[in-house]
């Protein structure tokens, strides 16, 4: 080949090789933009999520339960420490594990992710180290984790909501996370340098629980089950004058058992549903306080079934057939309703619905119509059968009786507050309907107090203030082979103080072995829960109201019974009735105990101790008990008062 023939090849390759050039730029640069840009974007920059923090929830007197705080979490390349020792001493006092502290400093290894998350504030030194790149997170932390964990619930690993209030409440209280866009280095690896887009924390939650009280029940119930047997119990704590919880704690022996069966595990109430048909007797006028029925000698015959009473006697009157729990006084003075003022009754109550409150998996209970009723029926739904309902739903019929006679709706949320502080939602008392008139609740009241000072439920009785309640023995239901041989439900619903109620509470026990009924075994409880409330400087006590609330059992002067009602229509005429005065038990004389030594101890450990030993306590003082009298070692009457000095 010729030299020009040459030069014109090489020119025409140069000139091929040029338009190839501009080709695959103009593809790059016109038709593949849009993905060559991604690409270096890819390599550039890299995408990370920035959680949002969930809002805190805090108990009724602003005690945290749940917060969220910031974390880090570290990586670090061993090849760009400058100073591997250093480094590793650095990692150590921030409380990383050995080995992955060799890990981080072995300069054969291009990366390496450390486990956990580690407070910025600690983590502060370590991440100003060359090499050392860190990741931001949030997580949550439960300062009252065991006494809540039932109701508030938990989140994950991934700040998921898992159960309880946190599952309930998470579109409030997740927030709105955001997708940072972060650069890379020459390696890839991401450097810290965020956008100014700020995640949007969550709402804060106040509960109407007050966290000492939920502490106090959780405990008790605990005691309780060890030392009954019993399989599982429940105790809610209602605040008649405006409907919150102040404590909702349930227990199981269940390993699965998981939620709050205070609202989801309906079962049948028994003897605990008399005061309420007596309630609706009274205030339709069907019967009297000291009205006489023939109580059979414990013995009746009904349509061929076999009613008994525990307590045998030819006669009662209405307060006698609450105070002795007489099935067949009951089922004859309930005989006065029809089938559909029955049915009325108890659903003004609120049984056969949900309560309305935010909880997940919250049950209705059963209330069927009186077209689905049995010739049986009546009577059983007079005694607490053929009926199921929840403990939250049981305590809550009992705050018209504790408030002078409005229904309210349960609250277990009193704020939720912006993360600029601004209230969204605060609570306010709803009154679904009036059940009863003032005079007819305080009736019903101190008739509840006779069932504790000389009747079926003397082990609840307290020395300084008038108690009322109601207990329950109920057969329970094994799947669904009808009920079980030896199992039973004890049960316990309380006013206190029975004058001037500041607290509904009801007591429930699954299974308990050997002693079964209720005002042995619930009853005894709910004393213990009052004791540890009053030693307790934080319980949501007004304590003004204690110190006179025996003076007087006129019927509450609260501004509910001002309220305006939904329905006009549900208000029902009043009835008015002689109070009388209940009869006192005669003191018995119990066999003596040694007093326990509760020295060191907080107050309210203490209480638990001497109550669990069988005694009365009388405070005084706060912080830590010092002395006792009697003396510990000492031998006392059961039920004698022990003298609690404590550190002011």
């Amino acid at each position: 080949m010729t030299r020009p023939s040459r030069l014109q090849l090489v020119h025409g390759s140069l000139a091929l090789f040029a338009l190839a050039l501009v080709l695959r730029a103009a593809q790059v640069q016109l038709w593949q933009a849009k993905l060559w840009r991604h690409k270096a974007e890819r390599q550039q920059f890299a995408a990370a999520d920035v959680p949002a923090a969930r809002g805190d929830i805090f108990d009724v007197s602003e005690v945290p339960i749940a917060q969220s705080r910031p974390t880090v979490r570290l990586r670090v390349a061993p090849k760009e420490l400058k100073d591997r020792a250093a480094t590793g001493r650095a990692l150590a006092k921030l409380g990383v594990p050995r080995a992955w502290v060799s890990r981080a400093t072995d300069q054969h290894r291009a990366w390496v992710e450390l486990p956990g998350a580690y407070q910025p504030g600690d983590a502060a030194a370590v991440t100003r180290m060359r090499g050392v790149y860190s990741d931001a997170g949030v997580e949550r932390v439960y300062t009252q984790r065991a006494a809540m964990r039932r109701l508030v619930g938990v989140v994950d690993a991934r700040g998921v909501a898992v159960d309880g209030l946190e599952l309930t409440l998470d579109s409030l209280l997740r927030g709105e996370e955001r997708v940072a866009r972060l650069a890379r280095d020459s390696r890839g690896a991401r450097i810290d340098a965020p956008d100014d887009d700020v995640p949007e924390a969550g709402d804060a939650v106040v509960l109407t629980i007050n966290q000492s009280l939920q502490e106090i029940s959780e405990r008790a119930l605990a005691d309780a089950l060890a030392g009954t047997g019993a399989d599982g119990g429940d105790i809610v704590i209602i605040d008649p004058h405006d409907g919150e919880i102040r404590a909702m704690a349930s227990r199981r022996n269940d390993p699965k058992s998981s939620g709050s069966p205070a609202v989801s595990e309906p079962f049948e109430p028994g003897s605990t549903l008399k005061p309420l048909m007596v309630s609706r007797l009274l205030q339709l006028g069907r019967a009297k306080p000291d009205e006489i029925m023939n109580t059979e000698n414990g013995v009746y015959v009904l349509d061929g079934r076999t009613i008994t009473d525990e307590h045998k006697k030819p006669q009662m009157s209405l307060s006698d057939v609450i105070r002795y729990s007489s099935n067949i006084g009951i089922v004859k003075f309930t005989s006065r309703f029809s089938d559909r003022e029955k049915y009325d009754a108890l659903r003004d109550f609120g049984f056969g619905m949900p309560s309305g409150l935010p909880y997940p998996a919250e049950a209705a209970g059963t209330l069927r119509l009186p077209k689905e009723w049995s010739r049986l029926s009546p009577a059983s739904l007079s005694m607490g059968y053929e009926i199921a309902v929840t403990p939250l739903q049981l305590a809550a019929a009992y705050v018209p009786i504790a408030n002078g006679g409005l229904m309210l709706e349960p609250a277990l949320i009193r704020e939720i507050r912006a993360p600029d502080g601004k209230v969204r939602y605060h609570h306010e008392p709803r009154v679904l309907r009036r059940v009863m008139d003032p005079t007819v609740a305080a009736v019903v009241r101190r008739m509840l107090v006779g069932v504790v000072t000389g009747g079926t439920s003397t082990e609840a009785a307290m020395l300084n203030f008038d108690v009322g309640g109601k207990s329950g023995t109920s057969r329970r239901t094994v799947g669904k082979h009808g009920y079980g041989a030896g199992a039973y439900t004890a049960s316990f619903v309380s006013v206190f103080p029975a004058e001037a109620p500041q607290y509904v509470i009801l007591v429930k026990l699954n299974n308990p072995k050997g002693d079964i009924f209720g005002g042995k075994t619930a009853a005894p409880v709910s004393k213990i829960v009052l004791q540890a409330a009053l030693a307790a400087r934080d319980a949501s006590l007004d304590r003004g109201t204690l110190a006179t609330s025996r003076d007087s059992l006129e019927p509450l002067a609260d501004s509910l019974a001002r309220a305006t009602l939904d329905d006009d229509d549900d208000t029902l005429p009043p009835t008015i009735f002689d109070l009388g005065h209940a009869r006192r038990a005669p003191v018995v004389a119990a066999a003596p105990r040694t007093v326990p030594d509760v020295r060191g101890l907080s107050v309210r450990a203490a209480t638990f101790a001497l109550h669990r030993a069988g005694f009365n306590v009388q405070l005084d003082g706060f912080g830590s008990a010092r002395t006792t009298a009697p003396a510990a070692g000492a031998m006392a009457q059961s039920g004698s008062l022990v003298r609690v000095s404590a550190a002011q």
